[in-house]
């Protein structure tokens, strides 16, 4: 009779089999929504610094051309940026001042990161449904000058808005405009639009 109690008692109080296969598959979902928003964290950390390396080399470009004319011991008089479709670079031109010698004296300097420019559109306001596309804009700046030209091709824009897709899963919006030409973030509202628009997210 004891022996029945204790068999009885211990059958009570231990896990059965399925309990605890139970458990471990609610511990194994767990985890693995853990490791997917650690992810998908790293991720966005990842994206979020390309982003900024962007904007950090753009505004120390500016800021530079701001209080000089020199670049790596040529004393320049324009600065061409060159953003293009499909590739991953922003180029950097300083044209030599004049020397009357017919020799191309200027140099050059490429940025690369881990993004690639998809979209390139010319005089956006964001309320257009059907912004128009080019291949690729130069931005000169002149030393000194605030302001700078917008070019494609031989046509003058007041303004460029430049879609990049960083780390190849997330897209950013830029904005250049010629009365102050720094290189400023749009919004993720407007980018969504503009990308929606170009057909972006289908890619």
């Amino acid at each position: 009779m004891i022996q029945k109690f204790r068999n009885q008692n211990i059958s009570h109080n231990a896990f059965t089999l399925i309990e605890m296969l139970i458990v471990l598959i609610v511990m194994w979902i767990m985890l693995m929504v853990t490791l997917y928003l650690s992810w998908d964290q790293i991720q966005k950390v990842k994206d979020k610094t390309v982003k900024e390396s962007i904007l950090a080399e753009m505004q120390s470009r500016y800021s530079r051309n701001l209080w000089s004319s020199s670049f790596a011991w040529l004393l320049y008089s324009t600065m061409d940026v060159t953003f293009s479709t499909w590739e991953n670079k922003i180029n950097f031109k300083y044209n030599a001042r004049s020397n009357n010698d017919g020799d191309d004296n200027s140099k050059e300097y490429t940025f690369t990161d881990r993004f690639e420019i998809k979209y390139i559109t010319t005089n956006y306001n964001y309320s257009d449904a059907s912004p128009s596309s080019t291949g690729s804009i130069s931005v000169q700046y002149t030393p000194y000058e605030i302001s700078c030209q917008i070019w494609s091709g031989e046509d003058s824009y007041n303004n460029a808005v430049i879609v990049t897709r960083v780390n190849d899963s997330k897209d950013y919006c830029f904005e250049i405009n010629q009365k102050n030409c720094r290189l400023l973030e749009v919004s993720e509202s407007k980018c969504d639009t503009l990308t929606t628009l170009a057909g972006l997210n289908n890619d």
